[in-house]
């Protein structure tokens, strides 16, 4: 088979270079944002980290408000990649409702700067998101994931494995008590935990949902619930980034 012609192959080329550099400053921004916050993140420093130019992420985001609102709607779009990984057809409907709790958790550990953006509006107090448009879509996007999770709590009332509960308002219920337990990471003094403290947090607050949620029908004969604490799986990490590939 004859290889396309270099015109065809050149653009598909630049244009996987071009996703990979912005993947790369957005990775940096969500570094540097999270522990400088946005006031104390300087331009050159995110170039430095991301291995490009600072003229780079001038060309791919245009200002660092651009930067920040981008990052922003990376942090939605992947907390909706963690949320669907719970959503699996292996799972009873039960099952899956409690699978979210355990995403939220692995979205924390693994991307703890776009937490913040989730939970907070923003890295650091006195910081949120002034474009409007990018505001509505971020609110429409995890209005639309509380919704669905809500949709999943009434497919496992459906299904008799929880108990008859209005499902919209536990699903904003846990969405709070998750953001809340996680802000606990946060704290400077003695009430902060650390990850491994966290993760057994939330572990024992989804066995107290479980056992609170599940109906008589759904319990074995010792009156334990037959579903599973079912737990997700990270992704396979991404390749390394090649250095020859930046702009």
């Amino acid at each position: 088979m004859n290889a396309p012609p270099t015109e065809t192959r050149r653009p598909a080329r630049g244009a996987r270079r071009a996703a990979r550099t912005r993947a790369a400053i957005l990775d940096a921004a969500e570094r540097a944002f999270r522990t400088g916050g946005y006031r104390g993140t300087r331009m050159e420093d995110v170039a430095d980290d991301a291995d490009v130019a600072v003229g780079s992420i001038y060309s791919h985001f245009g200002s660092k408000d651009g930067l920040y609102h981008a990052l922003a709607e990376r942090s939605v779009e992947l907390f909706a990649d963690y949320m669907a990984r719970a959503y699996t057809d292996d799972r009873t409907p039960l099952e899956r409702v409690l699978a979210a709790g355990d995403a939220y958790l692995r979205f924390h550990l693994e991307h703890p700067g776009a937490f913040r953006f989730l939970a907070f509006d923003g890295v650091e107090a006195g910081t949120t998101i002034e474009d409007a448009d990018v505001r509505a879509r971020i609110t429409d996007r995890l209005d639309e994931l509380i919704d669905e999770f809500a949709a999943r709590i009434q497919a496992a009332i459906d299904a008799g494995e929880a108990r008859p509960i209005d499902a919209g308002e536990l699903s904003r219920f846990l969405w709070g008590a998750w953001n809340g337990v996680v802000a606990l990471t946060m704290r400077p003094d003695r009430m902060a935990l650390d990850d491994a403290a966290l993760e057994a947090c939330i572990l024992t607050g989804r066995r107290i949902v479980l056992e609170g949620l599940v109906a008589p029908e759904a319990r074995d004969a010792a009156g334990d619930a037959r579903a599973r604490l079912v737990r997700i799986t990270s992704p396979d990490p991404a390749p390394p980034r090649d250095p020859a590939a930046s702009d």
